[in-house]
Formats: C-alpha cells, sequence, structure tokens
C-alpha cells in the first residue's frame, strides 16, 4: 500500500520546486562569471576616494553620514569600513563581497519574480537575462559603484515582494516594504523611487480603471502617510547631499538630446540584446559602451519585435503599462539625474555610461515579464491570446542569444581591464613602506592618473592613499612629516626616493644673508602665491642647535636648525609674498641665504 509523502517532504522536495532550485542554479552560474570579471578588475578613482574617508583616524561614526562626492551613502561606507578593517586592500575580500551581495539581489529578484508571477517556467527567461545582461557589469567591477547598485536591486526586489504579499495577506507585512525602502536609500538615491513603482504596479496591474491611484492610497492611508514621510525626508537629506557636492548645471538643448540618444537609443538598447560588444575604457578603466551602428540598429529590431509580440500575448492594455513603467522609472532614476548634474559638464558623451541604467535591470526584468505574464490576482483583461509554440519557441531562442551575447559582451569588457599598474603601485608601495624605519620623512605628492584623477584633490595625496599600508608607527608620519635634510617621496613606481623641489618661486637673499631682525627673518618672495600646499628648500647657516618657526599666509611650521651650513627641506599649506622665520633660540647666529617655493619631485 502506498502512502503519500508527508508535508514537511512535500515542502523539500526539489521537484516540487524546479522552478526555484533552476532560478537558484542560474545564480550560482552568475555568481562563477562574476567572480571571473569583478576579480580580474582592481581598486580605481572613487574606490580610493572612500578608502580615504573611512581609514581617516578623526573619522567617527558620524562620518559614515556625511556625503561623499555629493552622494549621501551610509551603507557604502559602512562596507567599505568593514573590508578596509579587514584587509585594506585587499581585492580577493571585495570580490568576495561584491559576488556574495549580487547573489543575494539576484536571489531576492527570482523571489521578486516568483511572489509576482508565480512558480511557473515563464519567469526563467527575464530572470536569466537580468542576471547576465551587461548593464550592471562595468558598476560590479567597480567598487565603489557595485555596492549602491547591488543593494539597491536587492532592496527593491524584497520591497516589491514585500508589498506583494502585504496586499494578499494583509498588514502584517507592511514593515518589510517600508524597511527595505530605508535599506535601499542608504545605498543608492534610486531607492527613493520604490514607493512609486509600488503604487504603479498596484494601482495599475492589480486594480486598474479610472482612480485606481487614489483607491490605493484610500486603502492604506496610514502607511502611504509612513511612506510618503520617510520618502519626502530621505529625499532631502539625499538632494541636499547633491546640491552641497555639485551645482546644477543643466546642459545646452544640444548637448542633452544627445545624451538622451545615446543613453537611451544606443547604451541602453543595446545592452538589453546582450550587446555592446566594444567599451571604451579610459583610464581608471571604467567601461563606456561603444556599440557599432549595426549593433543598435539590431538592438532596435529586436526590442520592436519583442514589444509587438507582449501587445499580441496581453493586449496592448497589458503590455503597455509594464513598458510605461520601466520607461518611467528610467527617466527619473537615470535620465533626469543626470541632465541636472553630468550632462552639463561631460556633454553628450556620458550617455555611453551604463552605471547611468544599472539601477534598472530588476526593473527591466519586473516589466519584461508583466509584458507578457499576468500578476497573480491581476485582474482580466481582454485583448490578449495564448503563447503559441512558434512564440515559446522563438522567445526561448532569443533569451538563449541574448545570454550567449552578455556574456560575450562581459568577456570583451574583462580583456579590456588592465589592472596590473594599480596591482603594482600598490603592492611596491607597501613593501617600501615595510622597510622604511618610522624616523624617515616621507612627503606628499600625488598617486599616478591610473589610481586618482586630478578632481578628486587632496584625497589623492599618497599620505592618504598609502598610509593604511604602512606599519602603524609610521603612518603618523606619512601624514604629519616633520622638517628634515633627507625626505624621501613616492615616484609613479611607488618606490621611495630622495626628494627635490620644482620651484614655482625662488629668493636668493642679497649680500648671501637676509637680516636677522631681532630673533626672526622676513624673506621676499618674488610673486604672490595662491594658497595651496607647498614644498620649501632652506637654505641656511646656524652658529649653533636652535629651535625656530616657520610661517606662511598664517600656518607655522616648527624647525629645529643644525649647526653649520645645511639645507632643510619643510611642506607647509599657505599663500602670499612673504615668509618668516621666528621665534629663533636667543643667541644663535642665523645666515638663511635662499629659498626655494614648488612642488616636491624626484630628486635626479
Amino acid at each position: 500500500m502506498r502512502t503519500s509523502p508527508s508535508p514537511v517532504r512535500r515542502a523539500v522536495n526539489p521537484l516540487r520546486h524546479r522552478i526555484v532550485v533552476t532560478g537558484l542554479v542560474l545564480v550560482l552560474l552568475q555568481a562563477a562569471w562574476l567572480v571571473f570579471v569583478v576579480g580580474g578588475s582592481f581598486f580605481k578613482e572613487d574606490d580610493f576616494q572612500l578608502i580615504v574617508r573611512v581609514t581617516d583616524p578623526e573619522m567617527g561614526w558620524d562620518g559614515l553620514l556625511e556625503p561623499v562626492g555629493g552622494r549621501f551613502v551610509p551603507g557604502v561606507l559602512a562596507v567599505v569600513w568593514a573590508a578596509a578593517w579587514l584587509d585594506v586592500y585587499g581585492w580577493g575580500l571585495v570580490t568576495a563581497i561584491v559576488v556574495t551581495v549580487q547573489a543575494l539581489a539576484s536571489v531576492a529578484v527570482l523571489r521578486m519574480l516568483v511572489v509576482a508571477f508565480g512558480e511557473r517556467k515563464a519567469i526563467l527567461a527575464p530572470f536569466a537575462l537580468y542576471l547576465f545582461w551587461p548593464l550592471a557589469v562595468p558598476s560590479l567591477a567597480w567598487w565603489s559603484a557595485a555596492l549602491p547598485v547591488a543593494g539597491l536591486h536587492l532592496a527593491l526586489a524584497m520591497a516589491v515582494s514585500s508589498y506583494l504579499l502585504r496586499v494578499r495577506r494583509g498588514r502584517r507585512a507592511a514593515t518589510g516594504v517600508v524597511v527595505w525602502t530605508l535599506v535601499g536609500s542608504c545605498f543608492s538615491a534610486a531607492a527613493l523611487l520604490i514607493p512609486v513603482l509600488l503604487l504603479a504596479v498596484h494601482a495599475v496591474f492589480l486594480l486598474g480603471g479610472r482612480g485606481a491611484v487614489r483607491r490605493v492610497l484610500r486603502g492604506s492611508p496610514v502607511l502611504w502617510t509612513l511612506y510618503g514621510t520617510l520618502t519626502a525626508a530621505l529625499g532631502a537629506v539625499h538632494l541636499a547631499a547633491r546640491i552641497a557636492g555639485q551645482d546644477v548645471t543643466p546642459p545646452a538643448p544640444g548637448d542633452a538630446a544627445g545624451f538622451v540618444v545615446r543613453l537611451l537609443g544606443e547604451t541602453t538598447a543595446t545592452a538589453l540584446v546582450g550587446g555592446p560588444f566594444q567599451w571604451y575604457l579610459p583610464r581608471p578603466d571604467h567601461g563606456l559602451a561603444l556599440p557599432d551602428p549595426p549593433v543598435t540598429v539590431t538592438a532596435w529590431i529586436v526590442i520592436v519585435v519583442v514589444v509587438w509580440a507582449s501587445s499580441r500575448v496581453r493586449g496592448v492594455r497589458g503590455a503597455a503599462p509594464a513598458w510605461g513603467i520601466l520607461l518611467g522609472y528610467v527617466l527619473l532614476s537615470a535620465l533626469l539625474p543626470a541632465l541636472l548634474w553630468t550632462v552639463g559638464a561631460a556633454g553628450p558623451f556620458a550617455g555611453a555610461e551604463t552605471r547611468l541604467v544599472a539601477d534598472a535591470t530588476p526593473v527591466a526584468a519586473f516589466s519584461l515579464a508583466a509584458a507578457f505574464l499576468p500578476l497573480v490576482g491581476e485582474r482580466d483583461r481582454e485583448g490578449g491570446r495564448p503563447v503559441g509554440r512558434v512564440l515559446r519557441v522563438g522567445g526561448t531562442v532569443l533569451v538563449a542569444a541574448v545570454v550567449a551575447a552578455s556574456l560575450w559582451s562581459g568577456a570583451a569588457l574583462r580583456a579590456r581591464i588592465d589592472s596590473e599598474p594599480v596591482r603594482d603601485y600598490l603592492a611596491t608601495a607597501a613593501g617600501e613602506l615595510a622597510r622604511t624605519p618610522s624616523s624617515t620623512q616621507i612627503y606628499d605628492t600625488t598617486v599616478p592618473r591610473e589610481l586618482m584623477s586630478s578632481w578628486f584633490g587632496d584625497d589623492r595625496l599618497t599620505s592618504r592613499v598609502l598610509a593604511p599600508l604602512a606599519p602603524v608607527d609610521l603612518r603618523g608620519v606619512l601624514r604629519e612629516p616633520v622638517p628634515s635634510s633627507a625626505p624621501l617621496i613616492f615616484d609613479e613606481t611607488g618606490r621611495l626616493r630622495p626628494m627635490g623641489v620644482f620651484p614655482v618661486s625662488v629668493a636668493r637673499a642679497p649680500g648671501g644673508c637676509w637680516p636677522l631682525l631681532g630673533n626672526r627673518v622676513d624673506i621676499p618672495l618674488d610673486q604672490d602665491l595662491p594658497r595651496r600646499t607647498y614644498t620649501v628648500a632652506l637654505s641656511y647657516t646656524a652658529t649653533s642647535q636652535a629651535l625656530a618657526v616657520f610661517s606662511y599666509g598664517g600656518e607655522q611650521v616648527r624647525l629645529s636648525l643644525r649647526p653649520g651650513p645645511q639645507a632643510v627641506y619643510l611642506q607647509i599649506t599657505g599663500g602670499g609674498s612673504a615668509m618668516r622665520i621666528s621665534q629663533i633660540t636667543s643667541g644663535t647666529g642665523l645666515c638663511v641665504s635662499g629659498l626655494s617655493v614648488g612642488a616636491a619631485v624626484v630628486r635626479r
């Protein structure tokens, strides 16, 4: 006599959930793929800025709430801080974190599709596309971009699932919706669009008809009041951070149009069908999409065919809202912020940045599914037709082709990434610091262009970027070096070399010495220098050991003068047309004969 399996055995039987199991297998394949792509990348530009921020000894817990580059990202800072505490420049750890967070996001997207459309085979098509679309690959290979993208994907997918479950089951899941939106907003400002997305999905698909939005809001006034208040408060925080970090610079109409055409017409369109196949990688190597015209034309043909097919399957009234939600999300999350803050400075070429639309891939997967499949609990619609065999087979072939093309594009990006110069520089610098005595004075210079561009300002100084690599007793020397007769600086390869000065102002004392007036010496410069950090080479002769204070533009550096003819170097932040040496030890004869002011360079 056969007995039926117990409820527990039925629940854990993988054959009962083969769609979910298949999806999880696809997530594992994506993780393996990302290990290959992300593992070949390395730290670049904004990554170093974040590490400089979290390794600053003066940073407290409140530092997590301070904007970085005009963005409010406490979640990103917290993860970077934890990673830096474990292994500050360990790319293996970064790869593990990125792959893990993205795997969690992928599982969340799978859950979102199952909750929204049921556990059916058809959801595997948009899910597979989400996993391998090239839109997010350049961001995931960039530490500071990967965390906002993967964190937002996770939060958005979980919020959608929680909301749909709440609609079906009651108020028990309401907390999850708000919490996941809050979590997402700690990683990306695009999370502020989650309430708009949920409202649109509920009103369009689950209610429909005139006044659907009003009925949704009236149906849960407490939730939407709380949700709206929280979103408005977070929006104010994100907007204030953005405005404080960067002025609004609307582009010229021609630049704006060119940007929209490039971002939507080329970058996004080709990536949705597996392109762009070609990448432009300026240094540091973040990939910009560079599709050929035939690829763009082919992409639009495929998109038109897919939209037409969805209108046949779901009817125009069923498919159009799905595509409208995707377009609206891209307009609000990518186009509008870029037009206000990016295109005015970068021009239309900013449209080649896949980072701008990397946030949209879970919404694209949802919209693609909704364009062909009814949501669980969706109201009946007219005009749809059953999916025929030809469309089913054609769709399967198309999805397989897009996934294959996506892997090709990802491999092309991976082949173009050249992380060796940055890896070699950091490894060489770490070795130099490990064998340098703590008594050695290491002066500031900027790290090479391969690490950080000039617009990062003081964050690209070696004292900030390389201090975390130094032994503890040498970190203070790096950050606050004292005057020295033989300081060292890092060269372009990461080696420590004797330092010289590339002068912007040179002063020679008339008669051999500037007059000693009491206990001070005034040194006029040949020009009025703007305020910045300068390296100074000072030539003098002292009759005995003495102490003094070097002053420039209101800043002071203490000097220890040695007897005899000497040369001493120092770095000071100031500006103006004169320098002063004061508070010289009484009874000391001092002849200051020359001075050079400029930038620290390797002495040849």
